[in-house]
């Protein structure tokens, strides 16, 4: 049979229809079937599937294909493997093409062999481990999803591992090259994982490619992922994809931690996935756009949580999701909560959660009196850091004239704010070994982001203040690595090196850190005075009097607040 015969004969024997309905709800209409685009965030469908002509076509966003640009669009397949894919569901032999060196698989073969067998050795011992099994009791999870899950237990041994697979005739190169032992300082090899209950990491496609391991007590970590390996890179994984991109079309549901996506999947909410324990990255987000483009952010309800929020929505609102936010009540996660409420209430706090702007607004209106206009403009201020990150489209105008309308502040005003406001780059868009661009006034403050305290102390304070600053995005790293400098680029690192060197010669370290402060306030202070006055010099603020007031009375409490910052500055602190 010819290479264009097979395709076509797959392709005539794959319902598109059903494949795409997978993942979109359609609906029929006259030849067609039509629904929501997948591929970008739109209220009314413009997305349609024609099965008579086998092809899929989006109004909007210009997306086309057949069966086999679906499954290399969605799920990041070759066309061979989508070929292989469509033709094993549609009972079709596909010939077999050595397209790599027999030696190149053999290697990949036996890599994924090593991490079947670790896998099936883990399930063993936990069937021994009473601890373990109480532990998962305890956790609220059954018997029968244990298994489902795969969850497993290393025993407290250095080399039990080890020793197994080696009996099954694996080289300790293999078991290295896996991510499933690591050399001591002498050198030798020793098991990974060691008196932990094991999670098996798949990848999108349902692959083993590495394991969770999560303490039974107090010791730190208390969770930690096998070594990256070339099958698992943490970047580039969400723990749980490969159930959930099937139930997506209704939006993926995004969460912390192992045990937030296991207990959602129990009770049947099978769309979450979470970040290997790292913050969400744009390739994650790139992942799910294949899938869907309506997100719910469900995060743990404390201060960790909400910046877990606040940088997860500056990186989806430029790839065009619809998102929308969940924050649990304080000291709850999503496993716990499900548990606490139910799986039928948790799915209904996931169809109510508020979109990200009436969320946002929601926060910034707290405590604010909406009859003044200085709390108006005050709240307007709050949702300025997130309003550079919407991509440049009919529904961003949409918003500003809906934001205009809550606060009762001119479009215009929107618009001219939005003039001077920029993204601040992501720490995954900084060099790995050369050293960022850093402002001065920034630097001092980076070995304090090594200790819980004052690192505390640092995040509690407006952001604003240095937000737009060159280095901004590597202060926001440090705080998010909170003291483990493992997930940080080497440029970085070479920084903090720097600045505790310098930090040992103070002789204050706490009048050093509020001098800091002093300056990076100040410097604020200094930045809105010149907005303000530009603001006041336009004509058209003269036109309207409550904001030409509010203005003028802001104007006098920072030019207040910048004079008692100069005192502090002159004979306060002491560096």
């Amino acid at each position: 049979m010819k290479d264009r015969d097979l395709v076509e004969r797959v392709k005539d024997a794959t319902d598109l229809v059903a494949l795409v309905g997978q993942a979109v709800k359609l609906r029929k209409a006259g030849a067609a079937y039509s629904g929501l685009c997948p591929f970008h965030s739109e209220r009314s469908p413009s997305f349609q599937v024609v099965p008579g002509k086998n092809f899929y076509h989006c109004f909007g966003c210009g997306k086309h294909g057949d069966a086999f640009t679906w499954l290399m669009e969605r799920e990041g397949l070759s066309f061979p493997e989508a070929l292989e894919q469509l033709a094993n569901a549609a009972s079709i032999e596909v010939p077999k093409y050595k397209e790599r060196p027999s030696a190149e698989v053999d290697h990949e073969s036996r890599l994924r062999s090593v991490l079947d067998a670790a896998q099936a050795w883990y399930e063993l011992k936990l069937s021994s481990h009473a601890d373990a099994r109480a532990y998962l009791k305890k956790r609220g999870i059954n018997e029968a999803f244990s298994k489902e899950a795969g969850f497993g237990v290393a025993p407290e041994s250095w080399d039990g591992l080890m020793t197994a697979l080696k009996g099954h005739g694996f080289s300790t190169e293999i078991i290295e090259q896996a991510g499933l032992a690591s050399r001591t300082e002498r050198g030798s090899l020793v098991d990974f994982l060691r008196n932990r209950l094991t999670i098996p990491i798949h990848d999108a496609r349902g692959r083993l490619v590495a394991f969770g391991g999560r303490a039974f007590g107090d010791e730190k970590p208390k969770y930690m992922n096998t070594r990256e390996t070339a099958f698992f890179h943490k970047s580039e994984t969400l723990f749980g994809m490969h159930r959930a991109k099937c139930v997506m079309r209704d939006g993926a549901v995004v969460v912390e931690g192992y045990f937030d996506v296991l207990q959602l999947h129990q009770q049947g909410i099978h769309s979450a996935v979470a970040p290997m324990g790292t913050a969400l990255t744009e390739d994650h987000l790139r992942m799910i756009s294949r899938f869907t483009k309506r997100l719910v952010l469900c995060f743990d309800g404390d201060a960790a949580g909400r910046r877990a929020f606040e940088k997860s929505l500056r990186l989806a609102l430029p790839q065009g999701f619809d998102v929308r936010l969940l924050e649990l009540p304080e000291g709850e996660d999503p496993d716990t909560w499900c548990l606490r409420v139910g799986a039928e209430a948790f799915r209904e706090l996931l169809r109510r959660a508020p979109d990200w702007t009436s969320f946002m607004l929601a926060q910034a209106l707290k405590g604010k009196d909406m009859r003044r206009i200085a709390d108006r403009m005050e709240a307007f201020k709050e949702l300025q850091a997130y309003l550079p990150y919407l991509p440049d489209t009919p529904e961003r105008r949409e918003l500003f004239a809906s934001l205009a309308h809550q606060l009762q502040i001119p479009v215009s005003e929107i618009s001219r704010s939005m003039k001077t406001l920029r993204p601040t780059a992501d720490i995954h868009e900084l060099p790995l070994s050369a050293e960022p661009k850093v402002d001065d006034l920034l630097r001092p403050l980076f070995p304090f982001c090594q200790h819980p305290e004052t690192r505390l102390r640092i995040a509690e304070k407006p952001h604003a203040w240095w937000e737009n600053m060159d280095g901004a995005p590597v202060l926001q790293a440090l705080l998010d690595a909170e003291g483990d400098e493992a997930s940080l680029p080497d440029g970085i690192l070479a920084l903090i090196r720097r600045q505790d060197a310098q930090k040992a010669k103070w002789e204050d370290s706490e009048a050093v850190l509020e001098r800091v402060f002093a300056k990076l306030e100040a410097a604020y202070v200094q930045r809105e005075l010149g907005l303000l006055n530009q603001q006041l010099q336009d004509p058209a603020t003269s036109t309207d009097p409550d904001l030409c007031r509010h203005l003028e009375s802001r104007q006098a409490s920072l030019l207040l607040r910048k004079s008692t910052l100069a005192r502090q500055l002159r004979g306060g602190f002491q560096s």
